[in-house]
């Protein structure tokens, strides 16, 4: 029986957790505060399959608690839970060996799904996920979790898999794995948009038609059941598909098998099916839009592939993996700031975007380093005005990364004769107070009172910006300024 240990203070989450894991077969041990949980992981002899734990950012107890966890059971997945999370808190955690990390409340259809994967037999080692890997660039952990699903699914041609995900994530690239990597490599990889088939020749274009079967059908045509053999037939944007198609689709997976319009022989549906969708089909479920049943039928694997916007650390690594696939011969690279900016932004089109992004500025830069300037989006220009519409500089030095030695001999004198017997955070706290009540309100002034775009070109979000801002003791902010 695995054992997952539960950091956390909170009733409600202790006992939806403890419940879902007693589901998974998993038996739970709860400390309600960091001591106690310190306490257990120093002398328990056991090594726990997981550890969700409960990240309070102003008690340093936590940071102790996550480090020798580590040190004590390196192997241990760890999960960290936030009350507010933001990037750079998923950022900073990810870097002293966290898994993954859940924002709260917690969902308990997330969770149950999310404790199947974390459970389940491990395939870190996998060489099918090592050639996933080549596939699909990234290593952030829910990009990770994702890949692991999916190493497990790969093997079993005769499972359904469903693809969810938004827009520009990278669905198609998942199912061109799926097919690439599985037993049914050797057939066609067919793939069909079915919101862009009209309603009524939904079956000519899904199951093909007989010559002379209706107006217009002058010769013999294979649908994409038939022309996918026995490779992968992706069925791309399947939640827009309409009822009446719903009803048809449901009977030939059921039945594995269909027949032309207009044909009376039964053709043996004989590839692997891949569905992908934007869209909440359970939500869907609920509101009557998407069949029950077709939702059971080819919900037998699901992968959820995560925005861009959650992939931590991804941006800069897919950047530079889009730049060495555009710029040919051409010795291009990324300023600084370029990169701090790729990854400030949010990208609604998600990795879709991003590439269209990296084309784009290599195709306009002349030079050998693609500048903010370069880059193509007007919601980019708008969201770091200053930076985006600078002029390229005339020389690369960095003097503002060094500060003055004048600086430095100042900062020592001010510092109190006590300072090395206090804390990092007492000693420091004043002055990087100090520093964030000119730093932050010069940056909201530049940018006339916007929140939105002051916060965007510090690189951070919204909620760390007003933190940073209350607890440098400024005036409180205009809620009105977005």
């Amino acid at each position: 029986m695995s054992k997952v240990l539960i950091v956390d203070n909170a009733k409600p989450d202790i006992d939806l957790l403890r419940g879902l894991l007693a589901e998974a077969g998993a038996e739970a041990r709860v400390c309600q505060d960091s001591e106690a949980a310190w306490r257990f992981i120093r002398d328990c002899n056991d090594e726990y399959a997981a550890a969700f734990v409960l990240w309070d950012i102003t008690e340093l107890a936590f940071a102790e608690t996550l480090a020798l966890l580590r040190r004590r059971w390196p192997d241990t997945a760890v999960i960290v839970m936030f009350e507010e999370l933001t990037a750079e808190l998923a950022t900073r955690v990810s870097s002293m060996g966290a898994r993954d990390v859940l924002e709260k409340p917690l969902d308990a259809e997330h969770i149950r799904d999310y404790l199947r994967e974390l459970l389940s037999v491990p395939v870190a080692d996998s060489p099918l996920l090592a050639r996933l890997g080549e596939k699909i660039h990234g290593r952030s952990p829910s990009l990770m979790a994702a890949l692991r699903r999916l190493a497990r699914v790969i093997p079993h041609a005769d499972s359904e898999v469903l693809l969810l995900g938004e827009s520009g994530t990278g669905k198609e690239l998942f199912a061109r794995a799926i097919h690439e990597l599985g037993p049914n490599s050797n057939g066609p990889l067919v793939t069909a948009h079915v919101s862009a088939i009209p309603e009524n020749l939904f079956e000519s274009h899904m199951f093909g038609h007989e010559k002379g079967s209706f107006t217009g059908a002058i010769e013999r045509h294979l649908g994409y059941f038939e022309r996918a053999r026995e490779g992968t037939l992706l069925l791309d944007e399947i939640g827009d598909l309409a009822p009446s198609s719903q009803a048809k689709l449901l009977r030939v997976i059921q039945e594995k098998t269909f027949s032309r319009v207009g044909g009376d022989r039964q053709i043996q549906f004989k590839a692997r099916l891949v569905c992908a969708t934007n869209i909440n089909l359970a939500e869907a479920v609920r509101l009557e839009t998407f069949r029950l049943d077709l939702f059971q039928r080819i919900n037998t694997e699901t992968i959820r592939v995560p925005p861009l916007r959650d992939r931590h650390g991804d941006v800069e690594l897919l950047a530079l993996h889009f730049l060495n696939s555009f710029r040919g011969v051409r010795p291009v690279s990324f300023a600084r700031e370029t990169l701090t900016i790729l990854r400030s932004y949010h990208f609604p089109g998600n990795v879709r975007e991003l590439e269209n992004i990296i084309e784009s500025a290599i195709n306009a830069c002349q030079s050998e380093v693609i500048r903010p300037l370069h880059l193509p989006l007007e919601n980019i220009r708008e969201m770091f005005p200053v930076v985006a519409t600078a002029q390229e500089p005339s020389s690369t030095g960095d003097d503002h990364q060094h500060p003055p030695p004048e600086l430095l001999n100042e900062l020592k004198r001010m510092l109190p004769d006590a300072w090395l017997r206090m804390s990092y955070r007492d000693a420091s706290s004043p002055y990087i107070q100090a520093f964030d009540r000119v730093y932050l309100r010069k940056m909201l002034d530049s940018h006339r009172g916007n929140i939105t775009r002051a916060s965007a070109a510090a690189g951070l979000d919204q909620k760390t910006f007003r933190k940073r801002w209350r607890d440098a003791g400024l005036a409180p902010l205009n809620e009105e300024d977005q």
